[in-house]
């Protein structure tokens, strides 16, 4: 099979999976809220005929029922519209920064003295308003107050670092200013676009450079063919697709860093272009998902031993671009350049909403978020149990066995940095995630896979390349390689509408 019918099925496979992550964007909503507001929307007319009823029996004029009962219709629709696109507290904290960043009415406002004159003055970031309105509530923010406030008078911030919601932003401005569509005004629209442009593009647009790298490594046809494969099906990326997150933006931020890594490191090209691409992309990725600053390190370290000056010239111009943005965008947001969730005091709050004083949601931690006690049981279920890599996804057993491969052969050694550059990146972020302490071992909250470890993802896609190609070879491996496809496929479906719920693992216990 030559390149460009290779091509040709890679393309293929890429617009299936794009047309069902679309498919599944443009299906989004929070079901459970769905199956409530029908339930309340069916009660409205026995409430309005027991209306009528309870009016007539007073003596009320036709038109005055008529008019009561319209009132209290429209009332009791607006009350039990319940349904909505966000999917967790964890999206609906990054929309709530990007409406606050666009939307003036949002913002909120403080009077402070300046040269002896009170100045109003906009509080960056606060997003206070936006959180008291119905449906855009949300447990991840923080509370605290500005260093030249009087205390007591801060304000709610997103837990989330402020750069990427800032940067999602920029299209959102772009609809609210050339359509004048807001998600007051049409909701579902507006969200479903933001996750298209802010996650599927991006997502396809790093499928594609994922095919083109393994393209340049793979050895046989079907390894190739069965390592795009596992790219567009057999992964979580897709299944995070309809939510709003940090972990798409920083997996695309991965894959082009190695691309560009790879045109230099592999290929021999280089021209400034592409160390300012894999600098500058590998430092948003780290904006984004901190544990990728490992991927910064390794690669920086690399590209400096052997091209210091373009390295020098390009790359670190690059990074300290996206730093400056990193830090500059906390220390706008919250006086200070580190991210809200390296502050622990500012999870612990009461906030008023609705006219009532609240508790925040953190000092009595429920279900997941209290933590696994056992730190052996949190490692197992983080591995082989319930949330597990290799047992939820067990494609990634090709991985482990492609990294060894690599690492024994004697022949061709070029892959062997890589490899343990790979190796180490994982059991280090493993190792940290795993000496958490009990109220952070939660297996990422809610969620249907160890979301903190998407971001290796590309990685362990390309090291799986050997076993793939090995196992080719005769049909019984090649059917052991598709019986761990099949079963990753269906772990990564079975969140059929919302990624933040349990996996079916989790779920086998209620089964058995």
């Amino acid at each position: 099979m030559n390149a460009k019918l290779r091509w040709q099925i890679y393309t293929l496979l890429i617009f299936i999976a794009a047309g069902l992550a679309f498919g599944r964007i443009i299906a989004v909503d929070n079901i459970a809220d769905r199956a409530v507001q029908e339930y309340r929307l069916r009660t409205i007319p026995s409430q309005l005929a027991e209306k009528e009823k309870t009016l007539r029996s007073r003596g009320a004029s036709q038109a005055a029922i008529d008019r009561e009962l319209a009132k209290t219709k429209a009332a009791l629709q607006k009350t039990y519209q319940t349904e909505r696109p966000f999917l967790s507290a964890n999206d609906r904290s990054r929309f709530c920064t990007i409406r606050v960043l666009v939307e003036p009415e949002l913002r909120e406002t403080r009077t402070v003295m300046k040269n002896g004159v009170a100045v109003e003055e906009t509080v960056p970031y606060a997003i206070d308003k936006i959180t008291t309105r119905r449906g855009w509530d949300t447990i991840d923010m923080v509370y605290h107050t500005l260093p030249d406030a009087p205390e007591g008078t801060g304000y709610l911030y997103s837990s989330k670092p402020p750069l990427l919601p800032t940067v999602m932003a920029v299209p959102y401005w772009v609809i609210y200013k050339t359509t004048g569509k807001t998600f007051d005004t049409d909701l579902f629209f507006v969200t479903r676009l933001m996750l298209v442009i802010c996650h599927l593009i991006p997502l396809v647009v790093g499928w594609f450079l994922t095919a083109a790298m393994i393209e340049r490594f793979g050895k046989t046809d079907w390894g190739r063919l069965f390592a795009v494969a596992v790219t567009c099906f057999g992964t979580f990326l897709s299944t995070f697709v309809v939510t709003l997150n940090n972990h798409l933006p920083a997996v695309f931020c991965i894959i082009a860093a190695m691309y560009a890594g790879t045109r230099i490191w592999f290929d021999g090209d280089t021209r400034k272009r592409w160390f300012a691409l894999s600098a500058f992309s590998a430092t948003f990725a780290m904006a984004c998902e901190l544990p990728t600053a490992l991927f910064l390190a390794f690669l920086g370290l690399a590209l400096l031993i052997k091209h210091p000056k373009p390295t020098m010239i390009a790359g670190v111009p690059a990074c300290l671009l996206v730093l400056a943005g990193f830090f500059g965008t906390n220390f706008i947001a919250h006086q200070t350049p580190f991210p809200a969730y390296s502050q622990q005091s500012w999870y612990f709050y009461h906030y008023d909403k609705y006219g009532k004083d609240f508790d925040s949601y953190w000092m009595n931690r429920q279900g997941i978020d209290e933590g696994e006690p056992s730190r052996a049981a949190y490692a197992f279920h983080c591995t082989l149990g319930h949330h597990g890599i290799l047992s939820l996804t067990p494609v990634w057993w090709l991985s482990v066995i492609g990294l060894g491969g690599w690492l024994l052969q004697k022949n061709d050694r070029k892959f062997r940095g890589p490899a343990l550059m790979m190796i180490a990146m994982t059991l280090i972020c493993f190792l940290f995630y795993m000496g958490m302490e009990q109220a952070n071992r939660n297996y990422g909250g809610m969620t249907s896979g160890l979301r903190w470890m998407f971001w290796l993802i590309p990685f362990w896609t390309l090291a799986l390349l050997p076993a793939a190609d090995s196992f080719s070879r005769t049909r019984f491996f090649r059917g052991i390689a598709l019986v761990l496809l099949f079963f990753s496929v269906m772990s990564v479906a079975y969140p059929l509408w919302n990624p933040w719920s349990h996996p079916w693992l989790h779920h086998l216990k209620y089964w058995l």
